[in-house]
């Protein structure tokens, strides 16, 4: 996980409306936080940017910290207002003085690429060091990330590790999926354990990761950790790619043209390696080029097939299954 994604993942999960007519009365901060996602997003009413924007400045100002880290994200990237880097360091500043250990975290990464305040790799290591330290959770897992794409800190997979690992006890969802996967390949210092690896698979998804819980449908695909049940797996890939997830997109590809608890059908597994492809998943991009060279379940195209093959190159990823 890049810091930019790490920043867009600083806003809280949606909620859906409550129906403003016959209400009566002022709303609640939270209720106007929840309203203004609703209408940021289109949850369950069309989508308003402007009173959108209106409803989380009420919330904010009545001291919702959650709707001051929504106008920050949105100032950060645009989202129903114009972009201002300045406003959005402002909103998460403000989210941290009043409280939001979330926001005390987060922080942290603007200091690290300078959005909207001097850039200050020190200061981010330093404020994430110390809320780490005082067992804050969003803290770990970021500076846990840090470690592992090298920013701000050197590149140290054993550190990555060891502050997932506290994250994720602590019931951080992405640190519970960093864990698994740690102990699925023994990366980081920690020793291969798929059985280990299926148990913080299953923690992560029943907290709603969809990347854990495509995971956990491979590991009972294979028998990983875990009784093989291809039924079961299947299903668990499917509720991932349904929630949008790119490498179960390409998982279930796989699954098809292999005929791996499912019937073998090509042009199906085309399908998924083309939308994991299109969903940013570098091993969909090289087997949909694969496919298109070969014309397995898709018509050749050489041309298409270069452009998927090059992207999947590009992305640094190394692709398993399939020399290339």
């Amino acid at each position: 996980m890049n810091v930019k994604h790490m920043i867009q993942n600083l806003a809280g999960c949606t909620a859906l409306a409550a129906l403003l007519a016959g209400c009566g009365g002022s709303l609640s901060p939270e209720e106007s936080y929840s309203q203004g996602l609703a209408y940021l997003n289109g949850d369950g009413v069309a989508t308003d940017p402007v009173k959108a924007i209106e409803l989380l400045n009420a919330a904010a100002e009545g001291g919702n910290t959650e709707a001051m880290m929504e106008l920050s994200n949105c100032y950060n990237y645009g989202n129903g207002v114009t972009a201002d880097e300045e406003l959005a360091f402002i909103w998460i500043r403000k989210a941290a003085d009043a409280g939001s250990s979330k926001a005390k975290a987060y922080i942290a990464l603007f200091y690290l690429q300078g959005i909207g305040t001097p850039a200050s790799p020190d200061t981010a290591i330093q404020l994430l060091d110390a809320e780490a330290s005082a067992g804050n959770m969003d803290a770990m897992s970021i500076l846990a990330n840090l470690y592992e794409i090298g920013a701000g800190v050197p590149i140290d997979a054993t550190k990555a590790a060891e502050w997932h690992l506290k994250a994720a006890e602590k019931g951080n969802v992405p640190s519970m999926y960093y864990v698994g996967r740690a102990f699925a390949k023994g990366t980081g210092g920690v020793t291969k354990n798929e059985t280990v690896a299926a148990e913080w698979y299953q923690k992560a998804s029943d907290a709603g990761s969809l990347a854990a819980t495509g995971k956990l449908g491979a590991c009972y695909m294979m028998g990983l950790g875990v009784a093989a049940d291809p039924a079961k797996g299947i299903s668990l890939i499917q509720q991932a790619v349904e929630g949008g997830d790119p490498d179960s997109m390409h998982n279930l590809g796989v699954c098809y043209e292999r005929g791996l608890g499912v019937a073998m059908d090509p042009a199906t597994a085309v399908s998924y390696y083309r939308m994991g492809a299109e969903a940013g998943c570098p091993e969909a991009m090289f087997n949909l080029s694969v496919c298109l060279t070969t014309g397995t379940g898709v018509a050749k195209d050489a041309d298409e097939a270069s452009l998927w093959r090059e992207r999947a190159s590009a992305s640094e990823t190394p692709l398993r299954g399939r020399d290339n």
